[in-house]
């Protein structure tokens, strides 16, 4: 075989490239460029066509704000894709759909692997991380007492012995971090939500009583933190199941990490607001 015909390690022959294998290795390319920004995207893959233009395989990607890469190149179907794609990051629901007769695309929602920070080692770090690693989230947890960050009571988790803060300002926090805060007292409940609330963050959870949450909150919108982003902190947090113990609150946090992650904020106060009473709560849940 002349060198010019041999093939390498990519299965791609010398001195020649397909170009549906080149547009299939920008569309990878695009996609690991996506993951690293921590945006959350489409990507629509068609699985069966009598369209020999658009054969099976071909990827598109539709970005949060309606813009579509890789179309199709044909208008008609490129915006039904377009529509279908921002419906399904709308619902974060993955699906199948016929988008014409003899064409059919999984859309498919793509996003970085979900983080979540824990701080606060005590008696519900410990079910909520072995919980949160079940679901499929990286568990970081912090706490100052070596004692309690042990990485022996949290399994498959990066367990760091550290001050909060100093911890926190060498964490990379980004819209795939998800931050609850457990801590042992309202002041490092305090110094740990300063360090977080500059950052875009998918969520941001904070324990307590009704009291010690309005004094922290308070507090924080003294030191120029706008309502607006205090009001995105879920507090008290959990989903309100009328839990008691550690492992009951730990499945309350669980339950509404998932529910975030899955459905969004906004719908995730909905669900939160639907259970509880809201003249007892003004729309906060006064316990876990």
């Amino acid at each position: 075989m002349s060198s010019s015909a041999a093939s390498n390690n990519l299965g791609i022959t010398s001195g020649s490239i397909d170009p549906f294998k080149k547009i299939k290795m920008d569309i990878i390319s695009r996609v690991n460029d996506l993951l690293d920004s921590a945006n959350d995207f489409c990507l629509a893959t068609v699985i069966s066509s009598v369209n020999e233009k658009l054969p099976s395989g071909n990827k598109s990607i539709i970005l949060g704000d309606g813009s579509l890469e890789n179309g199709t190149g044909i208008k008609d179907l490129d915006d039904l894709i377009t529509g279908f794609g921002q419906q399904v990051l709308d619902e974060k629901k993955k699906r199948i759909i016929e988008v014409k007769e003899g064409i059919t695309i999984f859309f498919d929602i793509i996003g970085r692997q979900a983080n979540l920070i824990i701080c606060g080692a005590g008696h519900i770090g410990v079910p909520l991380a072995k919980y949160a690693v079940s679901l499929g989230f990286v568990v970081t947890v912090i706490d100052d007492r070596p004692d309690f960050a042990n990485p022996d009571r949290f399994e498959h988790c990066n367990v760091i012995a550290n001050d909060f803060i100093e911890t926190l300002q060498g964490i990379t926090i980004d819209k795939s971090t998800y931050v609850v805060l457990i801590t042992r007292g309202h002041e490092h409940d305090k110094d740990c939500l300063a360090q977080v609330l500059p950052c875009e963050t998918a969520y941001v959870g904070l324990i307590g009583s009704r009291r010690r949450i309005r004094l922290v909150l308070e507090q924080l919108s003294q030191q120029g933190f706008s309502d607006e982003r205090l009001f995105d902190v879920f507090s008290p947090i959990g989903i309100p199941i009328g839990a008691e113990t550690p492992e009951e609150i730990a499945l309350a946090i669980a339950a509404e990490l998932v529910t975030v992650r899955r459905l969004g904020s906004e719908r995730t106060r909905s669900l939160r607001n639907s259970i509880l009473i809201p003249e007892e709560t003004n729309g906060r849940q006064s316990t876990v």
